[in-house]
């Protein structure tokens, strides 16, 4: 397992990537609502990491959490120091109705979840 956890923040100018100690992680929760979602990482009963990402997790996408994705960075890269936390799907790609054989044209690209911000608090 690696010491830290990082996290890619897009939106997040003054700290766009933040290192977390796997060690000081007691739980992991998620609290969606509205078009934000965000993501606790809980070092202590009061202190905890925020992560949020732009929109919600498309429903019915099979292996679409980020809980999971922190839970897999965390037994990620044994012996080393930083485990990067992936982006699960956001959208699935959706090809268009098939016509016979051959190429088959993709009307949406695949998208994935977007971290965009990431905040401390005690």
């Amino acid at each position: 397992m690696a010491k830290f956890i990082k996290f890619n923040c897009t939106a997040a100018a003054n700290q766009p990537t933040v290192l977390i100690a796997i060690d000081q992680i007691a739980a992991v929760t998620t609290n969606g609502g509205g078009t934000a979602t965000t993501i606790q990482l809980n070092t202590s009963a009061t202190a905890k990491w925020v992560i949020t990402h732009s929109v919600a997790l498309a429903a019915g996408v099979a292996n679409n959490s980020v809980v999971e994705a922190i839970y897999k960075a965390m037994g990620a890269n044994p012996g080393g120091i930083v485990s990067t936390v992936g982006s699960p799907v956001l959208v699935l790609q959706a090809p268009a109705a098939q016509t016979g054989s051959g190429r088959q044209v993709v009307t949406t690209s695949q998208t994935y979840v977007t971290y965009t911000q990431n905040a401390w608090t005690a």
